[in-house]
């Protein structure tokens, strides 16, 4: 492959990586609509820091899911997310497989939150569907910094300095 077209593929993965991470930045949104990222297999492992191995061995897991578009499969923002906080854990050593923790979290919080919401959901009018994303944004950051003090709490006799 002629090098002009690594450097074209490179700086577009760059772009779309960084699109990402401005995304990724802001303060969790519930947004449930596309992703304006779209990244193939190879610009989600170089925007990623990951091997297409490592890639792989992440899908394996559950912890990345691409969308199929006909023979082709791409991956969005929270796949970049997910990909990129994925490579700082296997750059200390962890495995993919360790990881799968953070998954399972995620989806009975998801399904904690969903009943929490579904009563404002079943109203079907565009106000108390305003009102669920709010609770279940409320509720994610609250959950978020729950989980940060009780796992700060739980490590501290290890590695208190005094």
């Amino acid at each position: 492959q002629p090098i002009w077209m690594v450097d074209v593929a490179k700086a577009s993965a760059n772009a779309k990586a960084d699109v990402a991470a401005e995304q990724a930045s802001k303060p969790l949104h519930m947004d449930v609509g596309l992703s304006e990222v779209s990244l193939t297999a190879k610009e989600l492992a170089l925007s990623s820091g990951l091997t297409l191995e490592e890639l792989r061995s992440l899908e394996q897991f559950g912890l990345l899911k691409g969308r199929s578009l006909g023979s082709d499969v791409f991956y969005d923002g929270d796949a970049l997310l997910i990909a990129t906080k994925a490579s700082g854990f296997l750059s200390k050593g962890v495995e993919a497989r360790h990881l799968r923790m953070f998954k399972v979290a995620a989806e009975r919080e998801a399904g904690f939150l969903e009943q929490l919401a579904m009563p404002l959901l079943k109203q079907r009018n565009p106000q108390a569907r305003r009102d669920a994303v709010d609770l279940v944004e409320e509720l994610s950051s609250l959950g978020h910094e729950l989980r940060a003090a009780i796992l700060r709490s739980n490590l501290r006799r290890h590695l208190d300095q005094s």
